[in-house]
């Protein structure tokens, strides 16, 4: 996946300028920067959700080119927040996901689609409860075990770990890699530095729309860098174990 210049204007202001981004196979890609920096924005773009300037081409083929279900065979897109008017249960959710395969040959796997995205996320406890009595960390669990079960060569992932606690957030994002290690391609916003240091292969530092980073985060997430960005001082710490960039405010 690629995009080349891609632009969005919403409001009459320009919310994402001029942004480049190559993702490949087996690689997931964080987004970071403050709100409002444009992470959301391009990502809907990428998504084929928004109207842009610049070419966004997943496979080689421009996004505006596909129809509707041949896109949502290549991408599948976790939104910020997971709404439904109807009270489905947890497992029509999640099987919800294999909808652009109905009638093709791939809906034979289904079953086992749906079973492992909700192993993976550990919901398939309540897969009979209704989607609209769980938890805002349950529900959120649920929306990625849908994108999960979907099965497309592309994730794009709009803040899976804001309504989770330590214990799941570890456990959606080894999810994610395990995805990437199938040769998924994955794009992530993050607002836990943390977590994009420890699981993305590659960062895009955005602010004010603009990318003001490309890089694997040990080579990114500097000090001096952040600070600018987020306005905020902070302080960098490579793990003693492991190595892993550690970002901390300065107080």
């Amino acid at each position: 996946m690629r995009a080349v210049a891609v632009a969005v204007d919403l409001g009459g202001r320009r919310v994402v300028d001029g942004v480049d981004l190559h993702v490949g196979a087996g690689e997931v890609v964080a987004l970071v920067g403050p709100n409002g920096a444009g992470k959301s924005t391009l990502l809907a773009a990428l998504a084929g959700d928004t109207a842009t300037s610049g070419k966004v081409e997943i496979d080689g083929r421009e996004v505006r080119d596909w129809k509707p279900v041949e896109l949502a065979r290549q991408r599948a897109v976790l939104p910020q927040k997971a709404t439904l008017s109807f009270p489905f249960t947890v497992g029509e959710v999640v099987a919800m996901g294999r909808a652009p395969w109905t009638g093709r040959p791939e809906s034979a796997d289904d079953e086992e689609a749906v079973a492992e995205a909700m192993r993976l996320t550990e919901t398939t406890g309540f897969a009979e409860r209704p989607f609209p009595a769980l938890s805002g960390g349950e529900q959120a669990r649920v929306a990625l075990a849908r994108v999960l079960a979907q099965r497309t060569p592309v994730l794009l992932l709009d803040e899976p770990t804001a309504a989770l606690d330590l214990r799941h957030q570890e456990l959606v994002l080894r999810a994610v890699r395990r995805r990437a290690g199938d040769n998924a391609r994955v794009v992530v916003v993050l607002h836990d530095l943390g977590l994009a240091a420890a699981y993305a292969d590659r960062a895009y530092v955005l602010a004010d729309g603009r990318v003001r980073a490309v890089g694997a985060p040990r080579e990114v997430f500097t000090g001096a860098l952040l600070s600018e960005v987020y306005q905020h001082e902070v302080e960098v710490f490579d793990h003693p174990r492991t190595g892993t960039p550690l970002v901390v405010p300065r107080r």
